[in-house]
């Protein structure tokens, strides 16, 4: 597995993203805790684009220990007005984050890393300027 990419995620947007491109991969998660980095993070006041790269770095990190593969990690945070808005947990968090959402600007924070016994060889992060569309709470409930 040497010559073969790792992808530190579970994600199969992710994976199709690297076969679409011809690049051959193996899946492996890292199971980081998420929550508890972005806590961390947030109690320190880091910005959003800080915690996605960070987190990005941190699967690759983590599943590239004890390997010469290279490893790909990947994250992506909602910044609105600099509050990073989480995954929703249930279709109730969905709701309340699309209201949150509904008719604004918004940032898609995205970040990369590809590390290599357990160290990072290379990262980059960029972010685009969304706006969500102003829905109804009947159309968001639909």
């Amino acid at each position: 597995m040497a010559n073969k990419i790792i992808l530190a995620s579970k994600s199969k947007v992710r994976k199709k993203i690297l076969e679409d491109n011809q690049i051959d991969c193996a899946v492996q998660p890292s199971n980081v805790n998420e929550d508890a980095v972005k806590e961390s993070l947030l109690k320190e006041k880091a910005s959003p684009e800080t915690i996605s790269k960070n987190l990005a770095e941190l699967k690759a990190n983590k599943v590239s220990q004890g390997t010469d593969s290279l490893v790909l990690g990947a994250d992506s945070v909602i910044d609105l007005d600099n509050e990073l808005i989480s995954k929703p947990e249930s279709r109730e968090d969905a709701f309340i984050i699309l209201k949150k959402l509904n008719g604004k600007k918004h940032y898609l924070i995205s970040s990369v890393c590809i590390s290599k016994n357990g160290s990072m060889i290379w990262n980059y992060t960029d972010k685009a300027q969304l706006t969500m569309k102003n829905f109804s709470d009947k159309d968001l409930k639909g």
